[in-house]
């Protein structure tokens, strides 16, 4: 016995470091603008971008002039991000109407983020930030690994409303959706008959990403500037290049010109 007490003092020891170093990790985060923790409210939201489960890319700036929620989530497939996720599919009809964009955030990479869109039909946009930028931008912490359960109201003007730190997956969009109707000025809209199907609500056989006034279409809906070119998305199964999520650098200035 004296000789096996050592070595499970060592063993006792080791675990409480791993302990102390994982609650550190869970600490508040620096974020790039020399703030630590949560991105506050009032914060201008970070310009930022990512590629989406179909490989298009996503910028938060484009969104200005409707609300945005941007809710992270730690891992594709869980039991409860599942059912996050789900919640707001479910209720995916009712954002468009008060003119919100949604915006599932994880480190996940881009073929389980497709995976994990096709099995539960979601129709909005889930990026991927297997880089952390958009977990560091906001100063969302890393637990075990996986992005904390964070979400962030962006209004029109592109600021900070509201932070969610403490998510309840299973009524937190119609939370979500009650403060987001708020900052757009539309009626809240009631929840059809029936809601909470498996099928998600609005999506009338469009692939995720692709609905009427969602991400990725023409001038008006989610993800994309007015007059600007649609990425195109990837076939499922096709190879993508992932984009990293970094901070979008200035535009060139225009060449003077010649006489």
């Amino acid at each position: 016995m004296m000789r096996r007490f050592p070595t499970a003092l060592v063993f006792v020891v080791v675990a409480v470091v791993f302990a102390l170093v994982s609650l550190l990790g869970c600490g508040a985060a620096e974020r790039p603008d020399g703030g630590q923790g949560l991105l506050p409210v009032g914060a201008p939201a970070p310009d930022v971008f990512a590629a989406d489960q179909n490989g298009a890319i996503q910028r938060l700036s484009d969104q200005r002039g409707r609300a945005v929620v941007v809710y992270f989530y730690p891992k594709d497939g869980t039991p409860g991000c599942t059912e996050e996720a789900c919640a707001f599919r479910d209720a995916w009809d009712r954002f468009k109407q008060a003119n919100v964009q949604i915006f599932g955030v994880s480190s996940d990479s881009r073929e389980s983020h497709e995976k994990f869109s096709t099995e539960n039909r979601l129709p909005f946009p889930i990026l991927v930030d297997t880089d952390r930028t958009w977990a560091n931008a906001f100063g969302v912490p890393t637990r075990l690994g996986m992005t904390a359960r964070v979400t962030f109201l962006i209004n029109p003007d592109g600021k900070v409303a509201k932070v969610y730190p403490d998510v309840d997956p299973g009524v937190h969009a119609e939370e979500v959706l009650k403060d987001a109707a708020q900052l757009t000025g539309a009626a809240l809209p009631v929840a059809p008959a029936g809601s909470g199907s498996a099928a998600p609500a609005g999506s009338d056989g469009a692939a995720p990403g692709t609905a009427p006034g969602g991400a990725g279409t023409a001038p008006g809906g989610a993800g994309t500037a007015p007059g600007a070119a649609v990425p195109a998305a990837a076939a499922p199964g096709t190879a993508v290049p992932v984009a990293t999520g970094a901070m979008l650098p200035p535009p060139a200035p225009a060449a003077p010109a010649k006489r």
